[in-house]
């Protein structure tokens, strides 16, 4: 699912050492905003015109495609033998992983841009409708739906819930992050930002991690919604705060990445990668880094030492997609609509 687990603490246990060649290519003729999931065997993402795709991960080439008639943003979340993903049309779909044949469907009243979350057997996904819905994963039944009470008309839900300890987070545009109780949507707190908010929240250690377009991350207590230390940066915050050893990195569109202490904010490095980084990072075991900007560079950073330690550049392209590790690789989808898996000993591109 989307940043690897339920709490969207982004780490994966794969081991990634780089410099890493480029294994193969797979082009899907529209942009990519998915990000992968992948379970050893295939991996699953999405192309904005509207198609899912499951791939062989060895190869790249398809195993199936599923075609929707309205664009997708969002990311697959991978559960059981079944992929759980949702449409701008306002569908969201259960699909047979072997096959992509829908096993069966709830529709909304807005379309769906964010991600679906599953935790327990339940999977939770937001809709602009203003709306938070928790179904059953293996029959789709509803099992219960809060409508947030932020404004429709600043365009929705962006926000993939994060879930831990019986609570889901969900933030929406119109400035707002909210704290429900998982087992009946009832709102247990909320907590006002001075800007929209795109952003997914985080989840560790009894603290919620998010990041907003006034520019400001922010940690605040998990369960009572009081803030304990927020931070200043120079652009808006697009991408979802990774909380990693002790911690806290942060993408910003004027291309800075930074980590702060997570306990108390304090700025620990910054470093410059230029171009605007939409792109969530994700982590390797060992504590390495990867993460895409916006000017068509991947990177590799040491998170011990905020340094670069691998890059590439695909010119004339750029990443608004998350990247997905796992089995020893990197994948991750471009703007160009290029699905790429890097690795070892790089094989001829396909």
């Amino acid at each position: 699912m989307f940043l690897g687990n339920p709490s969207h603490t982004a780490v994966s246990q794969t081991t990634i050492s780089p410099p890493l060649e480029q294994q193969w290519r797979f082009d899907t003729g529209g942009s990519i905003y998915s990000s992968a999931a992948v379970d050893g065997e295939r991996l699953y993402f999405a192309s904005l015109p509207g198609r899912v795709y499951a791939l062989a991960v060895t190869t790249g080439q398809p195993v199936w495609t599923f075609e929707t008639d309205t664009e997708i943003s969002a990311s697959p979340a991978l559960f059981k033998g079944r992929i759980y993903i949702g449409s701008k049309g306002g569908q969201f779909y259960c699909l047979d992983s072997g096959n992509g044949e829908p096993v069966w469907t709830i529709e909304t009243k807005g379309k769906i841009t964010a991600s679906a979350t599953i935790d327990d057997g339940v999977v939770y996904f937001a809709s602009h409708d203003m709306t938070l819905y928790a179904a059953r994963a293996k029959d789709g039944k509803l099992l219960w739906k809060t409508k947030l009470p932020g404004h429709a008309a600043a365009n929705g839900i962006y926000s993939t819930p994060a879930v831990a300890d019986g609570m889901v987070y969900v933030a929406e545009k119109s400035h707002n992050l909210y704290a429900l109780d998982a087992s009946n949507g009832q709102i247990m707190w909320k907590y006002r930002t001075d800007s929209a908010v795109y952003s997914s929240p985080s989840v560790k250690n009894g603290m919620v991690f998010i990041g907003g377009y006034d520019r400001q991350v922010r940690a605040l207590d998990a369960r009572s919604g009081k803030l304990i230390w927020k931070a200043q940066l120079d652009e808006w915050i697009y991408a979802t705060p990774v909380p990693f050893g002790g911690n806290l990195y942060v993408g910003s569109k004027d291309g800075m990445l930074s980590a702060f202490n997570a306990s108390n904010g304090e700025l620990v490095w910054s470093l410059d990668l230029r171009g605007t980084i939409s792109s969530t990072m994700a982590v390797a075991r060992g504590g390495i880094g990867y993460v895409g900007n916006e000017d068509g560079e991947i990177f590799a950073i040491s998170l011990e030492k905020g340094r670069i330690i691998w890059k590439e550049i695909l010119a004339d392209d750029g990443f608004h997609a998350s990247p997905a590790l796992a089995g020893g690789k990197l994948y991750v989808g471009t703007l160009n609509g290029y699905f790429i898996s890097w690795g070892k000993n790089g094989a001829e591109n396909r």
